[in-house]
C-alpha cells in the first residue's frame, strides 16, 4: 500500500530524466554541501562549549604562543570564526545549487507536461479545461521539486545531525544522556509524522476549489467581448462575487484545519524544548555537567527546534504535494494519440475514402466514397454545425472514420495518421492564432524555408499588411505581445495565410478562411492562393467561392441523400 502511494512520485522521476541530464549528478553535489553544512553545525557549539570551559579555568591560556595548542582560546576563537563563515558560505552555496536543482525539475516538468498534452489524442484534449491544465501542471512540477528536496535535504540531513549530535553527546557527557536525547527527538518526530498521516484529506478540496475558481475566471476573460456587448457585466461580477466568496469560505475552513495539525505539532516540539532544558538544568544543578557541556546542550536543543518544526510543516505539506503529483501524473495516463511515420509516394491522388462510414456532427455517413486529386480546388459547403470541420479532422488524424479506408496517398490513415504527411499539408484553422513572438517568428512559423526580409515584405505586401507596420511602427523582429490584440481579425487571419503559404505546402486545406474579411478583398486573396498551392481543399460559406471551385460537396445534400437511403 505505502509503495503504491509512492507510485506516481516514481513515475513522474522518470519524466524528470527525460529531460534533466544529471539530476543524480546534482543531488549528489548538493547532498554533499548539505553533509558539511551539517557537520559544522554540530561542531560548532562543541567549539563553544570548549571556549566556555577553558574560559572558566584558571589556567586558561590566552597568549599567541603556542598558538595550535587546543587549549589556547585564541586557537578556539580562530577556529570558531572560520567555521561560523564555512558553514554559511556552504548556506549560500546551498542556496544556489538547490536553486538549480528545483528549477530544472520544474521547468523540465512543465515542458513534459506541455508536450504530453500535444500528444493526446484530440477526444482527450477536448474534455480538458485550460485552467486546470495550467494550474494542475504547474502545481504538479512544484509539488514534486518540493517533495524531493524536502525528503532528501531536510528530513535526511535532520536525521544526520541528530545522530551527529548523539555521537558528540555520547563523547562530552556519557552514552546515556546521548541515547535519551536521540530517543525524544526520534519521538517527537515520529509523533509528527503520525498526527500528519491520520489527519483528513484538506489539500484536494484545497486544490479543487483553486481550480474551479481559476477556470471561472479564464472563461470570463476569454468571453469578455460577448459580457459587454450584451451589458451582462453587473450579471457576471455578481455570479463571479458569489463564487469568490464561496471559494473563500472553502480556502479558509480547511486552512484552519492544517493550523490546527501544525499547532499540535508544534507543541510536541516545544514540549520536548522544555524537557531536555529542565533536565539539562537538573544535570548542572547535580554538577554532573559542566558549564560549556550546558552552553553545548541547550544550543543543540535550540538548534533542533527550528528543524523540527520546518519538518512538521513540510510533512503536512508533503501530503498535499503528493496530491499534486498524482493529478499531474494522472495526465500521463490518458489516451495518446497514435501517429506513425510512413514514406509517401508520389501520386495523383492525395485523399481517397473507400466505403467509409464516419459522423458528421450527429449524422452518421455510410458507404461513402471519395476523392481529392491534385490541381483542383475543392470547396464544402453546408449549414452551421452540420459536421463540415469534422470532416477536415478526419483529413488531418484529429478524428478517425469508424469503417472503411481512408487514404492520403500511399497512405492508410483510417486508424492511424502519419506525421510526414504534414510535410506536404497545411491547415488555415477557422479561428486565426497569433503566437508570441515577433512578426517574423509569426510568419516562418515551422517552415521548413528561410525567407530575406525583401521576401517577407513582399509578402505583406501581396496580403495588404504593409500599413500594419507604419500603424504600429513594428519591424519584423519587433515582438507582439503589446500590439497584436490591437489587431483585427481580418488582419490576423491574413497573417494566418501567410504563415501556411510560406511552409509552401503540395496541399491546402482552409477551414473559412475569409470569414473576416470582405467579399472584395476575399476575392483577391483567393485568387493569389490558388496561383501559390495547385491543391486546395475550402470549407466555405460565402458563395463567391465557388468561382474557384472546380468540384463542389454539398454535405446538406449529402446527409439528404444517406436519410433517404436508409428511410
Amino acid at each position: 500500500m505505502f509503495f503504491k502511494r509512492l507510485k506516481p512520485y516514481f513515475d513522474v522521476w522518470a519524466l524528470v530524466k527525460k529531460r534533466y541530464q544529471h539530476p543524480l549528478r546534482d543531488m549528489s553535489v548538493l547532498f554533499t554541501i548539505l553533509i558539511f553544512y551539517t557537520l559544522l553545525s554540530v561542531g560548532l557549539p562543541y567549539v563553544l562549549k570548549e571556549i566556555v570551559n577553558i574560559a572558566t579555568n584558571s589556567s586558561t591560556q590566552v597568549s599567541i604562543e603556542n598558538l595550535l595548542n587546543w587549549q589556547n582560546l585564541y586557537f578556539l576563537a580562530i577556529a570558531y570564526a572560520l567555521g561560523w563563515l564555512l558553514m554559511h558560505i556552504f548556506n549560500q552555496i546551498q542556496n544556489i545549487v538547490s536553486a538549480f536543482f528545483t528549477t530544472q525539475i520544474e521547468t523540465g516538468l512543465v515542458y513534459k507536461g506541455l508536450e504530453n498534452y500535444f500528444k493526446l489524442s484530440f477526444t482527450e484534449q477536448k474534455k480538458i479545461e485550460t485552467g486546470v491544465l495550467n494550474t494542475d501542471i504547474w502545481r504538479g512540477a512544484h509539488a514534486f521539486s518540493q517533495i524531493t528536496y524536502t525528503v532528501l535535504f531536510i528530513l535526511i540531513p535532520i536525521f544526520l545531525q541528530i545522530i551527529f549530535m548523539v555521537w558528540v553527546l555520547s563523547q562530552s557527557i556519557n552514552l546515556n544522556f546521548a541515547l535519551y536525547f536521540m530517543l525524544f527527538a526520534l519521538i517527537t518526530f515520529l509523533i509528527n509524522i503520525f498526527i500528519t498521516l491520520k489527519s483528513n484529506d484538506i489539500f484536494t478540496d484545497l486544490y479543487d476549489a483553486h481550480n474551479g475558481i481559476n477556470q471561472f475566471f479564464i472563461e470570463k476573460v476569454q468571453s469578455n467581448y460577448d459580457i459587454r456587448v450584451n451589458g451582462a457585466l453587473d450579471y457576471e461580477m455578481e455570479i463571479f462575487g458569489k463564487n469568490v466568496q464561496k471559494y473563500g469560505k472553502e480556502v479558509i475552513k480547511n486552512h484552519r484545519k492544517l493550523n490546527f495539525y501544525m499547532f499540535i505539532q508544534i507543541l510536541f516540539v516545544g514540549i520536548f524544548l522544555l524537557v531536555f532544558m529542565l533536565f539539562t538544568v537538573y544535570l548542572f544543578g547535580k554538577n554532573q555537567v559542566t558549564t560549556g557541556d550546558f552552553v553545548l546542550i541547550s544550543t543543540y536543543i535550540v538548534a533542533l527546534t527550528m528543524p523540527l518544526l520546518l519538518v512538521s510543516q513540510s510533512i503536512i505539506r508533503l501530503k498535499g504535494d503528493f496530491i499534486a503529483v498524482k493529478k499531474f501524473s494522472e495526465y500521463f495516463q490518458i489516451d495518446q494519440a497514435q501517429t506513425k511515420h510512413e514514406s509517401i509516394e508520389q501520386r495523383i491522388v492525395f485523399y481517397q475514402f473507400k466505403n467509409a462510414q464516419f459522423y458528421l456532427g450527429k449524422n452518421c455517413i455510410f458507404n461513402f466514397n471519395f476523392t481529392i486529386e491534385q490541381g483542383k480546388c475543392y470547396v464544402a459547403m453546408g449549414q452551421t454545425g452540420i459536421g463540415k470541420t469534422s470532416f477536415i479532422n478526419y483529413l488531418i488524424g484529429l478524428e478517425h472514420i469508424s469503417q472503411g479506408q481512408l487514404f492520403y496517398k500511399n497512405i492508410d490513415i483510417s486508424q492511424q495518421f502519419s506525421e510526414t504527411i504534414f510535410q506536404e499539408i497545411a491547415v488555415v484553422s477557422q479561428l486565426p492564432i497569433i503566437y508570441s513572438g515577433t512578426l517574423r517568428q509569426n510568419l516562418i512559423h515551422n517552415s521548413r524555408f528561410t525567407y530575406t526580409d525583401l521576401e517577407l515584405e513582399q509578402w505583406l505586401g501581396q496580403f495588404n499588411l504593409l500599413n500594419l507596420l507604419r500603424k504600429n511602427n513594428l519591424t519584423l523582429d519587433d515582438d507582439l505581445q503589446n500590439v497584436y490584440k490591437s489587431f483585427s481579425g481580418g488582419e490576423k487571419q491574413r497573417i494566418s495565410m501567410i504563415r501556411v503559404l510560406l511552409k509552401q505546402p503540395k496541399f491546402l486545406i482552409m477551414d473559412e478562411p475569409t470569414a473576416a474579411l470582405d467579399e472584395q478583398t476575399s476575392m483577391q486573396l483567393m485568387a493569389l492562393i490558388r496561383a501559390k498551392v495547385e491543391t486546395i481543399f475550402m470549407i466555405s460559406h460565402a458563395q463567391y467561392t465557388k468561382n474557384f471551385a472546380d468540384e463542389i460537396i454539398d454535405f446538406d445534400q449529402l446527409i439528404l441523400e444517406q436519410k433517404q437511403t436508409n428511410d
